[in-house]
């Protein structure tokens, strides 16, 4: 009999996770190879179909994000798995809440059956396993813990003996062959160095160092060392000045190799916090010097002395609008002097790519800033008059009413599906006791059964949809009514302010030919485009 309860085809994926601790041990026990044999013989005896297998070799348990576990979940919202097969819980993960969530809370709501077949626990045949499997959860969450104070240990240990153990080597260094924990000096890359200091050295500014750079076809450090980046841009190969004031402020090119700067807020959290001078690892001498340090003082108090002065910033009205109409960045405001009044001052918008590279990348347009904000706000002014005038905002409200009653029958259908999937749950349970009390046969109990949860099933479909519904409808409203009265609002203000231009307005683009074209945060009917 119970089995025509649970007579369901599973196909299963093997979760197979080795951490690089575990290899460390060389034990056997918990090899790929061990894990996948346990697996499949298990399947064999139990008549369950193994799908695939899902490898994560040299991932922690600590964490979820492992490429082959993340296929696994993906195939289990794909419907193409619906059981989990793992040599034991720890292969599943170490760390205690994410674990149990996966356990206790996805893969019931998903319908996925899982095995953890060392802890004899399998959740379509409770047995009374599953009471222990939480302590085991905290157990394999403190052997976490424990793993990872014993890593830090080892690594603090290795930074005390000035073995380089952080990830990004710095600009004018390589590891060595022999020994990657040591550094030696990149020639070329050091040359550069050297430059930059010499460059400071005679009063450069950092800017006017990264355009000589530039101008000159050195590689910045990232696109030299060949690093992976996420985005190419016009900027890719140039030099900025932020990467040629943390060159100058870096310590290493003394020979100090000061590590440990950074810690993790938790073991269960990738965010990390600085620590305190006091707690940093220093080990002078580590490196091969590459710049004396009489040399770093100097630059860097020159560096300190000119280039830590804050200058005010100006809140101008369509800062964060205006943007280069050629390279897409935002412009800047320059305060420039005027040649007749040298006392005067005018602000003007110019291309940010232009104004920190040169070297022919975008060019040099600008535009006066008071001249700016006449045409914008004239221009917006009267594109929304003539938008108010005539039957968009008319036609806008009755949309607008349109859409309430549709939000109100949607709400209505919803509330009735809703009431549907109570009565049939209760029926479900309902019909279980009857079963239970021998009232129905069992081919009656799952004839019944089955149309009900068809039953379920439809209106559970239902009720997504009509929720998609009313939260569409709901944004439309909310949409027309903010639109009005943002509109409404401009037009009755003499001095607009600049919130309600970042209400109204997306982007204003400024070209090389001076045109200007303002695009706006929702759309206008073909008349005012025109």
């Amino acid at each position: 009999m119970e089995n025509n309860l649970t007579d369901k085809t599973y196909r299963a994926g093997g979760y197979l996770r080795l951490s690089i601790e575990d290899e460390n041990k060389d034990n056997e026990s918990v090899s790929i190879k061990n894990q996948r044999a346990i697996i499949d013989e298990y399947a064999s005896n139990n008549n369950i179909e193994i799908y695939d297998y899902y490898v994560d070799d040299g991932y922690s348990g600590g964490n979820f994000d492992r490429p082959a576990f993340k296929r696994l979940i993906n195939d289990i919202e794909m419907g193409i798995i619906n059981c989990v097969i793992t040599k034991d819980m720890s292969r599943l993960g170490r760390e205690f809440i994410e674990t149990g969530n996966y356990i206790y809370k996805y893969f019931p709501e998903h319908n996925v059956r899982y095995i953890a077949i060392l802890e004899n626990y399998d959740t379509l045949f409770p047995n009374g396993s599953e009471d222990i499997i939480p302590f085991k959860a905290v157990i394999n969450d403190m052997y976490l813990i424990d793993i990872s104070r014993k890593v830090k240990s080892v690594r603090h240990d290795m930074m005390k003996k000035g073995e380089f153990v952080s990830g990004s080597v710095p600009y004018g260094y390589k590891r060595s062959l022999e020994n990657s924990k040591t550094l030696v000096i990149d020639e070329y890359a050091a040359s550069v160095v050297k430059r930059i200091f010499n460059l400071k050295d005679m009063g450069k500014t950092c800017g006017m160092i990264a355009k000589v750079l530039t101008n000159e076809g050195i590689l910045p450090p990232d696109v030299y060392k060949g690093k992976k980046l996420k985005q190419i841009t016009i900027s890719t190969n140039l030099w900025c000045e932020k990467t040629v004031t943390r060159i100058i402020k870096n310590e290493a090119y003394t020979g100090t190799l000061i590590q440990g700067k950074y810690e993790r807020v938790s073991l269960k959290s990738k965010k990390k916090r600085l620590l305190p001078k006091s707690k940093w690892i220093v080990c002078k001498g580590a490196l091969p010097q590459i710049i004396s340090e009489d040399i770093f003082k100097r630059v860097n108090s020159t560096f300190n002395n000119n280039e830590s002065i804050r200058y005010r910033q100006y809140d101008y009205l369509l800062k964060g609008l205006v943007v280069c109409g050629e390279c897409g960045k935002t412009m800047l405001v320059r305060r420039v002097k005027k040649q007749s009044e040298p006392t005067a001052i005018t602000p003007i918008y110019v291309c940010r790519t232009y104004a920190r590279y040169r070297n022919n990348v975008c060019s040099m347009h600008y535009y006066r800033e008071d001249a700016l904000n006449e045409i914008v706000l004239r221009e917006v002014r009267n594109i929304l008059v003539k938008y108010a005038n005539n039957t968009s905002l008319e036609n806008k409200y009755k949309s607008s009413i349109s859409n309430s009653d549709i939000l109100k029958d949607y709400e209505v259908s919803l509330k009735k599906y809703q009431t549907k999937i109570v009565t049939i749950d209760k029926a479900i349970s309902d019909l279980y006791k009857d079963r239970v009390s021998n009232i129905i046969s069992i081919d009656e109990f799952s004839n019944i059964k089955k149309e009900l949860e068809k039953e379920r099933q439809i209106c559970v479909k239902e009720i997504n949809n009509l929720e998609i519904g009313v939260n569409k409808s709901k944004a439309m409203v909310n949409d027309e009514k903010a639109t009005m009265k943002i509109i409404n609002d401009f037009l009755k203000m003499k001095n607009p302010t600049k919130e309600i231009l970042k209400e109204l307005i997306s982007k204003i683009e400024i070209h090389e030919d001076k045109t200007v074209k303002i695009f706006f945060n929702f759309r206008l009917n073909e008349e005012v485009h025109e």
